[in-house]
């Protein structure tokens, strides 16, 4: 059987699994309660009237906030009420969402939306083009294919369902990564801050960071975290951060794996969570917590040992950005909490592979892997979600071996990449 053949056998496959996912999130229930975005405009609207500190009303240490609705006594569900928001969840992130969703209270929430959602699908066409000008692929065709590609990938379709801010954090980290690979490693530093500044997840860029021993753009990173904290200062007040870093980030990350259907949380702590938690079923033992918080940690060192560099300045700019985004992949499926829209940071790394596999250069099995981590994004069907941390692991994993062995020759051949004098 010829590759082409197969490529095209692969190819159709994957153009299958994408739009029958597309599909069957047009049957979803568009009657519904705006989830994140309602929860993400009230938090704004509290920072337009001088509230900040009423993000946080019900902020109890030791009592995980996820899934809560918020009380009817307090201000955050009275604000949301005077909205015309019947119910709203618990504001979980730190207040740089809120302080940044302030434009577009002057919009009543439906207009609001709409808004917010135009700029997402704006934010996923210049995505399309960020990334595809990394990987030097200009041609108009293959970046409209790229383009569908993101805006018909399931989590992004459910991401724009939930009205979540999953779609503007990836734009973040994909700017950041045209800034680095053009060597601004400064205004790289500020994308990613910004991105880690709004919802903690994207802090895992510093460890392929750490293992390129990049600390010039750590201390970017740094500077611009701290520049963000003092604005976040200034327009919060010290109460309001007091309440997110002593009280609401300890509730988050000090209790359970999150639990629920594999439809929903797709993280790897629910593998845990569903078949060793014994007979509780309303809480994890802590013992279950920390053996996935040392699963997580290895699986990020190891992802971290295979990425270590002798010269980031030679790494080539397409290796760069796989490795980058391959790390994304990983935050995903090591996630504490992963639903199904926080997926949408695989796109760059589902994208780069499919490229590789468009140029013949993946073997069979990671294209397994792809289409069955594709396949498990898809659909719920055959317990398929329940496989999607794990493929997605190996697949990232199984990509960094691959990156290193392709370096190798270089980094133990010092003349391979010397300047040959004229």
């Amino acid at each position: 059987m010829k590759w082409d053949f197969r490529l095209r056998i692969v190819l159709a496959f994957a153009a299958l699994i994408i739009v029958s996912g597309a599909y069957s999130a047009a049957k979803w229930d568009h009657a519904r309660n705006r989830g994140g975005f309602d929860v993400y405009y009230t938090a704004a609207c509290l920072v337009r009237g001088g509230m900040s500190t009423h993000l946080y009303d019900e902020t109890k240490q030791h009592t995980n906030p996820q899934l809560r609705f918020a009380d009817p006594s307090t201000v955050f569900a009275q604000t949301a009420s005077a909205h015309g928001i019947p119910a709203v969840m618990l504001y979980i992130y730190p207040p740089t969402l809120a302080d940044l969703m302030v434009p577009l209270t002057v919009f009543p929430p439906a207009a609001a939306l709409i808004v917010w959602n135009l700029l997402n699908l704006a934010m996923i066409v210049l995505i399309s083009g960020l990334l595809m000008h990394r990987l030097k692929v200009q041609r108009y065709l293959p970046v409209s294919v790229v383009a569908a590609f993101l805006f018909l990938f399931r989590p992004t379709l459910n991401c724009l369902y939930w009205g979540q801010v999953s779609i503007l954090l990836l734009f973040l980290l994909v700017a950041g990564f045209r800034c680095y690979a053009s060597g601004r490693k400064n205004m790289a530093g500020l994308f990613f801050a910004l991105a880690a500044a709004i919802k903690l997840t994207p802090l895992i860029v510093i460890v392929p960071l750490i293992a390129w021993r990049d600390w010039k753009s750590l201390r970017a990173i740094a500077l611009w975290s701290a520049v963000i904290l003092g604005a976040l200062w200034m327009v919060n007040g010290s109460g309001t951060l007091d309440l997110y870093f002593l009280h609401q980030l300890p509730s988050m990350s000090g209790g359970g794996l999150g639990g629920g259907d594999f439809c929903n949380n797709r993280a790897l702590g629910n593998i845990f969570y569903e078949y060793l938690r014994g007979s509780d079923r309303s809480a994890a033992p802590i013992w279950l917590v920390w053996m996935v918080r040392l699963v997580s940690a290895f699986v990020l060192c190891y992802a971290g040992w295979l990425s270590q560099l002798r010269n980031v300045d030679k790494l080539p700019d397409g290796q760069r950005l796989e490795m980058a985004s391959i790390f994304l992949l990983l935050s995903s499926c090591v996630s504490p909490y992963s639903w199904l829209y926080a997926y949408v940071f695989c796109a760059p790394a589902l994208v780069i592979l499919g490229k590789r596999i468009w140029e013949q250069r993946l073997n069979a099995v990671e294209t397994t892997l792809l289409m069955a981590f594709l396949l498990s994004l898809s659909t719920s069907a055959f317990h398929m979600a329940m496989v999607t941390p794990l493929v997605g692991i190996a697949l990232g994993i199984l990509g960094l071996y691959r990156l290193r062995a392709e370096r190798r020759p270089e980094e133990d051949n010092p003349l391979a990449t010397a300047e040959i004098p004229a």
